[in-house]
C-alpha cells in the first residue's frame, strides 16, 4: 500500500471524526478493495471498528440482474440494523450504477429499501463522509485516462483546512446579512430567491461538533463549498441549465417557489416526469451552494466533484429538512449551474 494511500485514508477517517470504540459503517459504492483495506486498517488503528457493505456498481447490477424479489423486500432487514447501531459513516463512491436491463420490480424494491435506510440516516442524523473515488469504470465515463482522474482527485483533497476555509469565510460574509440571491444563468434568465434568516452552512472535509449542532452532518471529499436552504415559496424567474438529466438547454420558470414549467430543446417531457414521480414538493429548490475549492478550475461532469469547482453554482430541488428547511420530498437532487452570475443583495459573491 502506498503512503499516499494511507494518507488518504487517514484523511477520510479525520475528515469524519472517528472516535475510539465506535462502530463506523464503511460502504463500498467504488470497487476499490485496496483503499477499502486501508480505510477499514485505518479505522481500526483509531481504536474503533469498521462494518463493512459491499455495494460496488457491479455488484448491485448483477444482483438487481438476479431478479431475487424475496431478497430485495427484505433488502434492508439487517442493514437498518446496521444503521441504527452506527456512529458514523464513509462513503467511497466512484462506480456507475448502469441499470439497463435490470427488471423494473427489482428495481423499484432496491430503490425503496434504499430510501427507508437513507430515513434512518437523516433521523439519527448520522455524520456522513462521502468521498470521490477514482476508478477506471469513471474515468472512462468521463472520458480520461484513469491516472489523470486519480492525479485531479489527490491534488483536490490536497488543499489544508485553512485554505478551503480562507474561501468559505470570505463568501459566508458576503452572504450574513443579504437577504435576496440573484442568480443570472443563460445570458438572459435571472431566479430571485430570498434567504430569510436560513444558517450558511460550509463543507471543508471536516464534520466537527458546531457542523453537527448546525444540521451539517453530511461532508464531501472533495470539499469547499458554502451552502444555504431558501425560503421554499418564495422564488421566482427563471433558471437555464445546458442539461439536466438527459434533457439539453433546459429553462425552469418558477412561480411562488415551485417550476411551474420546463422547456428544453429535447428531453423535456422525460425531465417533466422525473420530478413528477417524486412525492411531495419535489419542484421547489432545496438549497443552493457555491463551489470553492482552489484547487479545482474546471468540471468534468461528475456532480460530487464539479460542485465544489470554485465559482461554481449548484442548485437543488426537493427535500431539504435535514438542512434546517421545510420542505418536505422524496426528491434530492442536485445541478451543477456552470457559469452563474450570483448576486446578493446586489452585490457578486463568487470569489
Amino acid at each position: 500500500m502506498t503512503d499516499l494511500s494511507s494518507y488518504l485514508a487517514w484523511r477520510f477517517v479525520q475528515g469524519v471524526g472517528v472516535q475510539p470504540g465506535e462502530l463506523i459503517l464503511l460502504l463500498d459504492h467504488a470497487g476499490r478493495g485496496d483503499l477499502l483495506r486501508e480505510v477499514a486498517f485505518t479505522i481500526e488503528l483509531a481504536g474503533a471498528t469498521p462494518l463493512i457493505e459491499l455495494a460496488p456498481p457491479d455488484h448491485v447490477a448483477r444482483l438487481l440482474a438476479s431478479n431475487q424479489r424475496e431478497h430485495f423486500v427484505a433488502y434492508d432487514r439487517h442493514r437498518r440494523i446496521w444503521r441504527e447501531l452506527a456512529d458514523r459513516s464513509i462513503v467511497l463512491t466512484g462506480g456507475y450504477l448502469d441499470l439497463d436491463g435490470a427488471p423494473h420490480d427489482a428495481i423499484a424494491l432496491w430503490s425503496a429499501a434504499q430510501d427507508r435506510l437513507t430515513q434512518i440516516e437523516e433521523t439519527r442524523h448520522l455524520p456522513s463522509l462521502v468521498v470521490a473515488i477514482p476508478t477506471p469504470t469513471q474515468a472512462s465515463r468521463l472520458g480520461m485516462p484513469f491516472e489523470s482522474l486519480e492525479q485531479m482527485l489527490q491534488q483536490a483533497m490536497a488543499p489544508t483546512l485553512l485554505e478551503l476555509q480562507d474561501n468559505i469565510v470570505r463568501a459566508q460574509s458576503r452572504f450574513e446579512n443579504a437577504r435576496e440571491i440573484v442568480i443570472c444563468t443563460g445570458g438572459e434568465h435571472e431566479l430571485h430567491l430570498v434567504r430569510g434568516d436560513r444558517a450558511i452552512l460550509n463543507d471543508d472535509g471536516y464534520i466537527d461538533d458546531l457542523d453537527r449542532e448546525r444540521g451539517a452532518v453530511v461532508s464531501n471529499l472533495p470539499a469547499g463549498s458554502v451552502y444555504f436552504t431558501v425560503l421554499e415559496d418564495q422564488t421566482e424567474g427563471s433558471l437555464y441549465l445546458p442539461t439536466a438529466g438527459s434533457a439539453h438547454d433546459v429553462v425552469f420558470h418558477f412561480e411562488r417557489g415551485r417550476a411551474v414549467r420546463i422547456e428544453a430543446a429535447t428531453g423535456a417531457a422525460e425531465l417533466s416526469a422525473f420530478f413528477d414521480a417524486h412525492d411531495g414538493e419535489a419542484r421547489r429548490i432545496g438549497h443552493v451552494g457555491i463551489g470553492l475549492n482552489p484547487r479545482l478550475r474546471q468540471p468534468i461532469g461528475w456532480p460530487l466533484v464539479d460542485k465544489h469547482v470554485l465559482g461554481t453554482a449548484v442548485v437543488a430541488f426537493g427535500k431539504n429538512h435535514h438542512l434546517g428547511g421545510q420542505n418536505a420530498s422524496s426528491l434530492s437532487e442536485e445541478f451543477v449551474v456552470p457559469d452563474a452570475e450570483i448576486k446578493a443583495d446586489g452585490r457578486h459573491v463568487i470569489p
